[in-house]
């Protein structure tokens, strides 16, 4: 306060002086009576002016008063873009995750996983928290947008329509790899299978993942089943379809990460087969991973619940979820248990025969269902075929029947599915219906079968005759059959509705032995 009065004092041209007497409060222990303690005190007053010294010393402020005043204005492009130019390049290789996705966390591209701004890694590293970082994908990820992590089929068509460049998408063999590195971890798997989509999404090769840690299979969406499914009968359609495919799993538990339905059950079943192991969850792409993954930590840190786990309570940042196949990049470690050990959240699978990676993201938003599946008649073949009678020659639909039943003529129509699918019935009985269950958004157009898509559909179905005619008196050569795994030959059974049941030598001989009546009805086509 003294070195500001003197401040003051010195920088005024005109200065007045004023002195007060004033009755100063005595010093404790001094021995001076109050009424003889007095001080003289003296103030030099400025006059009033609009220089920044005259300001209170209190609030004087020398980095900002010394300073010229200056009008504030907005920086223009390229005033931004020289600071840009001269900022200090990002580190080539940075430390931690995405908690959303598991990818690597970069600074170098935008448009990859991983990205986050320098400053807020900087700052998060510096505080020790990144372990507490979202990737810019995560963060569009759960604001509904459909961004793009792994290369196949669809997204490169997707790149291809905005000129994009595909080197920053991770691609399936990645995450393969990535999952391969975990077979030796001694866990307890659960395979997520989606209950709408069972044939697409099990992994007949699940135990070149897993080696031999036990397997529980764990069918997601039970709620987009048509309503009235039994729970029951679909367990048992899922144990039979796996144990089929060689894979004899340690239970079957159906749930639904949106209801909420079975989740209860399937966290007492990895309490009571865990045994201190850590838990891993793989599947396909889409299956519903992550969405399962947050559920049952929801369900662990409820403590209403018998599966209360006080590792799952203390877990704040948990996998992004979203309708985007491959939003999962990386292996997610989560430590879920109070007595050690992990719950790991896996990317999933990208399998090439599976319709979702062959569409554009935009595409699999629309066809992918959001609620519960219905089935839908389609308009029957036998009245296409009616109405084209009916329109060709005039006449009445009573007629038309009549003389189509005489003629013992079979219909025939095509169908389109949603511009995704074109199925064409050659020829069936008038009294054939055809059931369509899939998405409320794929609609069904139903018409008259063209000519040159049955002549089409015939001359490929005479190719294949010819093909298996081609083999030896077994239908198809030694090796061939003698090469195949069991599964595929019980696929071959079943699709000449034979048994399936017995082992290798007996499904081959049974094959063999249906070789003559294949080559009769072949003939019989012919004539």
């Amino acid at each position: 306060e003294k070195s500001a009065a003197v401040l003051v004092m010195m920088t005024a041209t005109t200065t007045t002086s004023s002195t007060r007497t004033m009755a100063a409060r005595p010093r404790r222990g001094s021995g001076v009576p109050a009424s003889r303690s007095t001080k003289q005190v003296t103030f030099s007053r400025a006059p009033r002016r609009t220089s920044p010294l005259s300001q209170s010393p209190h609030t004087l402020r020398p980095w900002t008063t010394l300073l010229p005043p200056t009008r504030s204005r907005k920086m223009t492009d390229q005033e931004i873009e020289d600071l840009l130019v001269f900022q200090e390049p990002p580190p080539e290789k940075l430390e931690g995750e995405c908690y959303g996705c598991g990818a690597p966390l970069q600074c170098s591209s935008e448009k990859a996983a991983g990205f986050v701004k320098l400053e807020t890694y900087e700052t998060k590293r510096r505080h020790k928290q990144l372990g507490q970082v979202l990737c810019s994908r995560c963060h569009l990820l759960c604001n509904g947008k459909m961004v793009p992590g792994v290369e196949d089929v669809g997204t490169r068509l997707a790149m291809d329509d905005e000129n994009q460049p595909s080197g920053d998408l991770v691609t399936p063999e990645e995450l393969r790899g990535k999952l391969v590195a975990m077979r030796n971890r001694k866990s307890l798997v659960l395979h997520l299978v989606d209950l709408t989509d069972l044939q697409g999404t099990f992994l007949r090769n699940v135990r070149d993942l897993v080696s031999k840690n036990p397997v529980l299979i764990v069918g997601t969406k039970m709620d987009l089943l048509p309503r009235g499914s039994n729970v029951k009968d679909v367990a048992d359609w899922v144990l039979q379809y796996v144990e089929d495919r060689g894979l004899s799993p340690i239970g079957v538990v159906l749930c639904s990460s949106k209801s909420g339905f079975g989740i209860r059950q399937t966290a007492g079943l990895v309490k009571k087969n865990r045994n201190g192991r850590d838990v891993v969850v793989v599947g396909a792409a889409n299956v519903g991973k992550s969405a399962f993954t947050r559920s049952l930590l929801n369900e662990m840190s409820s403590l209403r619940s018998a599966n209360y786990d006080i590792g799952a309570a203390q877990i704040r940042h948990k996998p992004v979820e979203s309708e985007m196949p491959g939003t999962t990049l990386g292996v997610i470690p989560l430590e879920a248990f109070e007595t050690g050990g992990y719950l790991y959240d896996t990317p999933g699978l990208h399998l090439e025969h599976r319709l979702i990676h062959m569409m554009r993201p935009e595409e699999v938003k629309r066809v992918v269902p959001r609620r519960p599946l219905s089935p839908y008649v389609a308009r029957t073949p036998a009245s296409l075929l009616v109405e084209a009678r009916m329109g060709a020659g005039g006449e009445d639909e009573m007629s038309v029947l009549e003389r189509i039943s005489e003629e013992d003529e079979g219909a025939s129509a095509t169908y389109l599915w949603g511009g995704v699918a074109r199925i064409d019935v050659l020829s069936c009985p008038l009294s054939t219906h055809l059931v369509f269950v899939g998405s409320n958004s794929m609609r069904i157009k139903a018409t008259a079968l063209a000519e040159e898509c049955g002549e089409q559909h015939r001359e490929r179905e005479r190719e294949a005759l010819g093909l298996w005619n081609a083999g030896d008196s077994a239908g198809l050569p030694e090796e061939d059959l003698e090469g195949r795994t069991v599964a595929e030959l019980k696929d071959l059974l079943r699709g000449r509705g034979l048994p399936v049941s017995g082992r290798k030598a007996d499904l081959v001989e049974r094959l063999r032995g249906s070789a003559p009546a294949m080559q009769q009805a072949a003939t019989e086509e012919e004539e």
